[in-house]
């Protein structure tokens, strides 16, 4: 059985409650906004020559202040929206038929979404680590080539191969993230997110399966991405974001339950 797209992105719009947990559901997502506004003047400050800023310096530590205050909150709703997402999607892997999870209990939904944080900065941490093997093995050939009689094209060569390498593992990350995060989106609990069993089994077990569902949330992560970039244009704009951005996670957090029932055949709760 497939996945069904159409349910997905009208599902939540069943719920009675839904404008109510909408709008909460918007609040957290006003972090993102944040990230993305953050990001984006980074770009905007990176390409302005240190003359014109010259003048500015003295406001300098008033911005960095307001900066981190961004950042802390923005990593805080981060975590809370994670957590909501996490047992949202646990809660539609056994009652796919169920109402939008509802924002009542936020000690638990904190301490889910810290759980999925600190996994994720794990596994990034070791993701870093080994890119930085290669890393290293190129600067090394590098090094060779500028004080030795080491061709030219070795040094091309290793970093063609060195590109290839982190293209190819940016790929392998993403199917073996995914796949730790549905492993934890089971039972909630941390140690699943290194439940390599399982892990393994959502990515082997229907591999085109598990391929068309990564398809289908890049899809409607770039189609969102397309309409927020459209959106930043204004202030108006700006204000619909976290609602696009909500609408996008949920859509995902059904496809992710979906893909879950299909490949580990698990009783379904109607209740």
């Amino acid at each position: 059985m497939g996945l069904n797209v159409e349910y997905a992105v009208k599902y939540m719009f069943k719920d009675q409650q839904w404008k109510k947990k909408f709008l909460i559901g918007c609040f957290f997502m006003i972090g993102m906004v944040i990230s993305e506004i953050l990001s984006n003047l980074a770009n905007f400050f990176s390409d302005i020559k240190y003359e014109q800023l010259k003048p500015y310096l003295h406001y300098l530590p008033i911005f960095l202040i307001v900066f981190s205050a961004l950042v802390l909150i923005s990593l805080l709703l981060g975590v809370f929206s994670s957590g909501y997402f996490a047992k949202n999607i646990n809660l539609r892997i056994f009652k796919p038929e169920s109402d939008l999870l509802e924002w009542n209990n936020w000690k638990d939904i904190f301490l889910v979404g810290l759980k999925v944080s600190i996994a994720i900065f794990l596994y990034s941490i070791t993701f870093c680590l080994i890119v930085c093997i290669p890393m290293f093995i190129l600067t090394v050939l590098t090094t060779l080539c500028m004080t030795t009689n080491l061709s030219k094209f070795a040094v091309i060569l290793g970093v063609l191969l060195f590109i290839l390498f982190v293209l190819l593992f940016i790929i392998v990350a993403a199917f073996y993230i995914a796949a730790a995060t549905l492993a934890f989106c089971t039972d909630l609990k941390f140690a699943s997110f290194f439940n390599f069993s399982l892990i393994k089994k959502f990515i082997t077990k229907k591999f085109f399966d598990y391929f068309i569902y990564l398809l289908l949330l890049f899809a409607v992560s770039t189609l969102v991405n397309i309409v927020n970039s459209i959106l930043m244009i204004t202030i108006v704009g700006i204000l619909l974001m976290p609602f696009t951005l909500f609408y996008k996670f949920l859509v995902q957090n059904e496809l992710a339950a979906q893909f879950v029932r299909n490949t580990l055949d698990l009783p379904v709760n109607q209740e």
